[in-house]
C-alpha cells in the first residue's frame, strides 16, 4: 500500500514537472519566433511589384523611395501607411496604394499625375486641375505653356481651349498664353507673333486678327500685334538683324494698321 502511494505521488510530481517544462518550452519557442520575425534585417522585403498605367513613374523611382524607409529591412515591421505617404511624395505620383503579400512581397499600385499643360516656368497643370512640380525632361510630348495667378489656373485652361478652337479653324495654334495680374490676355502663336488681346471682347479681337493678318506683309518680321484698339491693329516689328534697332525698313517699331 505504501509503495503504491509513493509511486502515485512520484508520477504526479513527474507529470507536474513535465507540464511545467512543456509550458516553459512553448513560451521560449514563442519568444524565439517573435524575436526571429521582428529582429532587424531578419526578413527584409524580398520583392517589389509596381502596378498601374505608368508613363512618367519608374520602378526605380519607387525602389529608391522605399530604400529610404528603415522598416523596409523587416517585412513584418513595415508600416503600410508610411510607405504610402513616401510613394505619394514622388513628383509624378498622384495617389498610391500598398499591399503586403506573404512571404515578403510588396505590391505598390500607382496613379500618376497626368499633365495637360505647362504652368509658368517650371510647373505643370494636371488633368485634375491641380498645379504640381515634376521634372520637365520626362514629358513625352510638347505641351502648351500657360501662366497666370495660380488660383485662376482652371480659368486660363478653359479660355485656352476656347481660343485654340477659334484659331485652329483658320490654321493657327497657340504655343503659350498668359493672364496678366491685371487680367489681360496675351497669346503667343506657334511660328507667329504675340497677340495682345486685353481684357474684353477677346473673341472679336481674335476674329479681327484672323481677318487682317493675311493682309499684312513680311509676317516673319512681326514681333507682336496689339488688338486692344476699337478699330485697327498696332504692329510691333522685330529689330533688323545686325542693327540692334527696333526699326524695320523705314517702319516705326510700333505702327498702327
Amino acid at each position: 500500500m505504501s509503495n503504491t502511494v509513493t509511486r502515485t505521488r512520484g508520477e504526479f510530481l513527474f507529470g507536474v514537472l513535465f507540464f511545467v517544462a512543456v509550458v516553459a518550452g512553448l513560451s521560449s519557442t514563442a519568444s524565439d519566433l517573435k524575436r526571429w520575425f521582428f529582429e532587424e534585417d531578419r526578413i527584409p522585403v524580398a520583392g517589389l511589384v509596381v502596378q498601374g498605367k505608368l508613363e512618367y513613374v519608374t520602378v526605380e523611382d519607387v525602389r529608391k523611395a522605399l530604400l529610404e524607409t528603415p522598416e523596409v529591412s523587416n517585412f513584418f515591421k513595415l508600416d503600410v501607411d508610411r510607405i504610402q505617404k513616401t510613394v505619394q511624395q514622388l513628383p509624378w505620383v498622384y495617389q498610391a496604394s500598398i499591399r503586403k503579400r506573404w512571404p515578403a512581397l510588396l505590391y505598390v499600385y500607382v496613379i500618376e499625375q497626368t499633365p495637360r499643360a505647362r504652368w509658368g516656368e517650371d510647373r505643370l497643370l494636371s488633368e485634375r486641375g491641380g498645379i504640381f512640380k515634376a521634372p520637365l525632361d520626362r514629358l513625352k510630348r510638347p505641351l502648351v505653356k500657360l501662366s497666370g495667378p495660380d488660383e485662376m489656373a482652371d480659368k486660363v485652361w478653359d479660355e485656352y481651349k476656347r481660343y485654340e478652337r477659334i484659331l485652329a479653324l483658320n490654321g493657327y495654334h497657340i504655343s503659350a498664353m498668359n493672364l496678366t495680374p491685371r487680367h489681360s490676355w496675351e497669346v503667343q502663336l506657334e511660328n507667329g507673333p504675340k497677340l495682345v488681346l486685353g481684357r474684353g471682347d477677346v473673341v472679336a479681337r481674335l476674329q479681327r486678327f484672323i481677318d487682317v493678318y493675311p493682309l499684312l506683309g513680311e509676317h516673319e518680321q512681326i514681333a507682336y500685334l496689339d488688338l486692344r484698339y476699337d478699330t485697327g491693329i498696332a504692329v510691333g516689328w522685330k529689330p533688323i538683324e545686325g542693327t540692334g534697332n527696333d526699326q524695320d525698313r523705314g517702319k516705326k517699331p510700333d505702327s498702327r494698321t
